[in-house]
């Protein structure tokens, strides 16, 4: 979890900012785009791609929230009350952390429905009803809001008038970073590393037994459709994995140094750059590598153009 503070380090703090602010809109608007082609394409309306919309606002959310805090970094609030919301709910960027906790997990929830889908897919119905899904869905913000409370109190409102908040706490702060390292990253990634090995060698079973047993053509391209759904989804964790990991090893060496960035500044102003495009870069994936996706996507173009919706020839997953 990269808890930044924009102003400072080799790397000009006014760029900081502008890539901060312009990788949250970005984000904003891709994200966006991407949960209302699934919500407005019949042909993704199953669980996997609801779960991939959620993904999306979840990350909207986050991107909104990277935003506001690069664009109110030197904003100081007049009332008593102002500073106080600003300094231990966005200068802490608790807000953040909890969008970004339920991101992680979020991705460990698509991982799970496919997992269960392919290799117990007998039962599926049983483990992934709508409402089970909203339970655990529910659950994720609720772990999130705890792991992210000690962020909430690492700053407070400051005294001086020329600065709206101070810093607090700093074991809180190494606090909030191991339990970020832990459960943000390090849990999620050997879940899902190990759920997609194992959905992997399930569907080259699957596939070994069809071309075995000569199955009909349909039951061949249903698995096909399955493994591109699984190539695309190991992608985005892939991506996660890559642009996460620089950032959790500095964050290593800032806990070792309790918590004093100065040492690595250039390191973590880099690093926490393309930490953020992690967050922009999930439906950039979904168009180059997720068919359907994409035909929807040509689809809600057509529609916003006035230009005619080409026949739907793509067939149900």
């Amino acid at each position: 979890m990269a808890n930044t503070t924009a102003g400072s380090g080799d790397i000009p703090a006014e760029w900081i900012g502008q890539i901060g602010m312009a990788e949250g809109i970005i984000g904003i608007v891709l994200n966006t785009l991407a949960w209302l082609v699934i919500l407005r394409t019949k042909n993704l309306h199953n669980m996997t791609n609801y779960l991939l919309a959620y993904l999306a606002v979840i990350d909207s959310l986050t991107c909104f929230c990277l935003f506001f805090y690069f664009a109110t970094a030197t904003m100081i609030p007049n009332s008593e009350i102002g500073r106080v919301i600003y300094c231990h709910l966005i200068k802490t960027q608790f807000l953040q952390a909890i969008t970004i906790y339920t991101s992680s997990f979020g991705l460990c929830i698509l991982t799970y429905e496919r997992y269960i889908g392919i290799v117990h897919s007998l039962h599926y119905p049983r483990l992934l009803s709508p409402k089970k899904v909203l339970m655990i869905i529910f659950i994720t913000w609720m772990i999130a809001c705890v792991l992210s409370s000690p962020f909430l109190f690492t700053q407070v409102a400051s005294k001086d008038a020329q600065q709206a908040c101070q810093h607090l706490w700093p074991a809180l702060m190494i606090m909030g970073q191991i339990l970020a390292m832990l459960f943000m990253y390090l849990l999620p990634v050997t879940f899902m590393s190990w759920a997609y090995y194992k959905i992997q060698a399930t569907l080259k079973i699957n596939a070994r037994q069809l071309r075995q047993q000569n199955v009909q053509a349909a039951a061949y391209e249903l698995l096909q459709a399955r493994q591109k759904v699984v190539h695309m989804l190991m992608i985005v964790m892939g991506a996660l994995f890559v642009l996460w990991t620089p950032l959790v090893i500095v964050n290593v060496f800032v806990i070792a140094l309790k918590g004093s960035k100065d040492a690595l500044m250039i390191w973590y102003d880099t690093t926490q750059i393309m930490y953020y495009t992690n967050f922009v870069i999930n439906p950039i994936i979904y168009v180059f590598k997720y068919k359907k996706f994409r035909r929807g996507f040509q689809d809600m173009l057509c529609c916003c153009t006035g230009r005619p919706v080409r026949p739907n020839q793509i067939a149900m997953e």
